[in-house]
């Protein structure tokens, strides 16, 4: 019975994790047009699947605490998937513990790597944004050339483009 809830657990795992892609694919194209409501929205959305996550999780990690108390294995470990399947005897029940760890673990890279396109485009955006309020807000006299220091101006007020004393 414990062994169905683990893979169960590991199915649902993944179906999960598959959502987060498919969210952080949205989240890619939100990114690239520069789209902050709709961002906001698929971020809400990605923190309510990440909380399944966490509660499928805890339901593998019971599931395997049950598994481990049915083989008269009385520890308080936690076992990963590869250390339980030592524990499986029946060989098409191992191939199937083994098949539902690798099926995550391939949809766990695909996330990886989505991540990070997704951390990359993110800091891109960020960048050009603090480059753009930099040219906005920058000194007109501000020299973009090499000044020695001692020749340069001493307490030069920071002036802008826009008047803020309006």
């Amino acid at each position: 019975m414990s062994f169905r809830q683990i893979i169960d657990s590991l199915k649902q795992l993944t179906e999960l994790h598959k959502e987060l892609i498919h969210l952080g694919e949205e989240k890619k194209q939100v990114v690239i047009v520069n789209d902050i409501a709709s961002l906001q929205g698929i971020l809400h959305r990605e923190t309510k699947v990440l909380r399944k996550i966490a509660e499928a999780d805890e339901y593998r990690v019971k599931a395997s605490n049950n598994f481990l108390k049915e083989k008269g294995i009385r520890s308080a470990l936690k076992l990963n998937v590869t250390e339980l399947s030592r524990l499986v005897f029946d060989t098409n029940e191992k191939a199937e513990l083994l098949e539902q760890q690798r099926e995550l673990s391939d949809v766990l890279l695909a996330l990886k790597e989505l991540n990070a396109m997704n951390k990359e485009l993110t800091e891109q955006s960020i960048s050009f944004i603090d480059y753009s309020l930099n040219l906005i807000v920058s000194h007109p006299d501000d020299s973009l050339l090499y000044q020695n220091p001692a020749k340069a101006k001493q307490d030069v007020p920071n002036r802008s483009y826009f008047d803020t004393k309006a």
